[in-house]
């Protein structure tokens, strides 16, 4: 069996954390691993670069709450109950991240349990890939820039995957999986982006409401856009303009 063969080879591992190294080579992914306690064992030095800290020792034996401000720890020891509760893997997870050292910045976060030897959740692995934008030739190659600008002029509207996908002549699948090529995101999730990056704009520039913002936004139902907005960003509409 697969498993099996997997299994006796890491047995044999005198390093098993080679993830470690092997994280430490990619500057654009941040890697973690944290106890039940939600203590940090493991990081890279691409954590520590994230959070403006020299080197990522800096972050073992620390809590979400001992680096992050408030609103994201309370975030990420969420998502970490729900990891040990469950047993299951949070994928993909869009977050737009305000942090002082570096500004807003767009993530894709995954994180996954990790069982010790009598089966039971010890702790979980986490990553996270910063989301840089593609160039023009990327997107040319692709076939994606008549999408893409179509998204950024008009996600105030009622926005189908059929139809954007038929304005290029592809299937919606074909339209995802060039979409994931190029900017690590389904289509739904960089409409999301979009109009999450279009609202939070808004509410830090202008005195518009919360409906007013949610509805130039492509939000037909506020209550919707609250909570699109605190999945992603971490807090409600009216916290963020707080803030």
């Amino acid at each position: 069996m697969p498993e099996d063969l997997r299994d006796n080879f890491l047995s044999q591992l005198a390093t098993p954390l080679i993830s470690e190294r092997l994280f430490a080579q990619v500057p654009d992914i941040v890697f973690c691993i944290k106890n039940l306690d939600g203590v940090y064992v493991s990081a890279n030095q691409a954590f520590a670069s994230r959070l403006g800290l020299p080197t990522y020792r800096d972050i073992i034996g620390k809590t979400a709450s001992q680096l992050f401000p408030d609103y994201l720890a309370a975030i990420y020891e969420t998502q970490d109950q729900e990891v040990f509760t469950t047993g299951h893997d949070i994928t993909d997870k869009l977050e737009l991240v305000n942090a002082s050292h570096t500004g807003m910045g767009w993530y894709l976060a995954s994180k996954l349990p990790l069982k010790g030897k009598n089966g039971e959740i010890i702790g979980l692995a986490s990553i996270s890939r910063d989301l840089q934008e593609p160039g023009d030739e990327d997107l040319k190659f692709a076939g994606l820039a008549r999408i893409v600008n179509f998204i950024q002029e008009h996600y105030s509207e009622d926005l189908k995957l059929s139809e954007l996908a038929a304005k290029i002549d592809l299937s919606v699948v074909q339209l995802d999986r060039r979409m994931k090529k190029i900017f690590k995101l389904s289509t739904s999730q960089f409409i999301r982006k979009t109009r999450i990056g279009a609202a939070s704009k808004m509410l830090r520039s202008t005195d518009s409401s919360i409906s007013q913002v949610a509805l130039g936004c492509g939000y037909g139902d506020q209550s919707a856009f609250t909570r699109q907005f605190k999945t992603t960003v971490g807090m409600t509409p009216g916290e963020y303009r707080t803030r």
